[in-house]
């Protein structure tokens, strides 16, 4: 995740460890006498654990990490999510890295998280968490000053859950896209599953109606890990234990074109997202292997 910290703007990268700590680091091209100033203090790497103290250190492995400047609006405060191992997600200070507040709901580790906006700007977006329960959860944590609440479930999915947010049809219908790991029969995976949801806002309820307006399932030939959406495009990009990225439609998530990491073996990928645009967009995938590799999809069209 990345966090624009104090009135100067400073960019910030995070990350989340296995050993439950936060670390900080001030990227190159942030102002630079704050660089310099973090650099004396941390021997000069621009890094900083466990930025809140020790009391928020987390008691488990951090599985997932989301920053509020990613929603590119004023409208939100700047704080940073945390999924983690141990089921929880924490709400944490952009700025002063303070442990705000703790969600509570998943029977399980949360292993993915992210925001589902409005078409109305001026409304507050929606958090979304997936997790090894088999649910997704849709929370409203900008409640002005009141205890953030989940306002759904989305259940039914095959083991772990991946989401990602996709533009609202209307100001009261949101969407989102999930992805499953799949069960296991006999010697092979089966029934992992892109699903494409409608979220409705019941208004003063407090809860949401929620609705599968498309689904495609077994098209990897192995789990699905994560999921991303690129708005240049309109397409959803799903990665698997295959060894193989899928660029699919927005609207019915059936597959477009196929990546496939390069080599003789493919590994498991664990990550994807989409980077750049136009001639520089590309998609970056992290394997189980330790490598990344990069895809370029420069200029590509959904369809084409």
């Amino acid at each position: 995740a990345t966090i624009h910290s104090g009135s100067e703007k400073i960019l910030e990268l995070l990350s989340g460890s296995q050993g439950g700590i936060i670390s900080k680091f001030i990227l190159p091209d942030s102002n630079d006498s704050q660089k310099q100033s973090a650099d004396a203090s941390n021997g000069g790497g621009g890094l900083e654990i466990q930025p809140g103290g020790a009391n928020t250190r987390h008691p488990h492995q951090i599985t997932a990490i989301l920053s509020s400047s990613s929603l590119n609006t004023n409208s939100v405060s700047s704080i940073y999510v945390t999924g983690c191992k141990d089921g929880k997600i924490r709400v944490m200070d952009g700025n002063t890295h303070e442990l705000k507040e703790v969600l509570e709901g998943h029977s399980n580790a949360v292993t993915s998280l992210t925001w589902i906006l409005p078409q109305n700007e001026s409304a507050k977006p929606w958090l979304v968490s997936g997790s090894w329960d088999g649910t997704a959860k849709i929370w409203d944590i900008f409640q002005n000053n009141n205890s953030s609440i989940c306002i759904g479930t989305l259940a039914g999915h095959e083991n772990t859950v991946s989401v990602a947010g996709l533009p609202a049809e209307l100001d009261s219908i949101r969407k989102v896209v999930t992805v499953s790991a799949g069960i296991a029969e006999g010697n092979s995976i089966r029934g992992h599953t892109v699903r494409i949801w409608t979220l409705s806002d019941n208004g003063a309820n407090n809860d949401i109606t929620s609705k599968i307006v498309a689904q495609v399932s077994n098209d990897h030939s192995g789990p699905m890990r994560d999921v991303c959406y690129d708005a240049d495009t309109h397409s959803i990009y799903t990665c698997s234990n295959d060894g193989t990225v899928k660029i699919r439609s927005a609207e019915d998530g059936k597959c477009i074109e196929t990546l496939v990491y390069p080599g003789y073996e493919q590994p498991m990928l664990l990550s994807v997202c989409v980077v750049g645009s136009g001639a520089t967009k590309a998609v970056v995938v992290g394997a189980e292997d330790g490598n990344v590799a990069i895809f370029s999809i420069g200029q590509q069209k959904q369809g084409e």
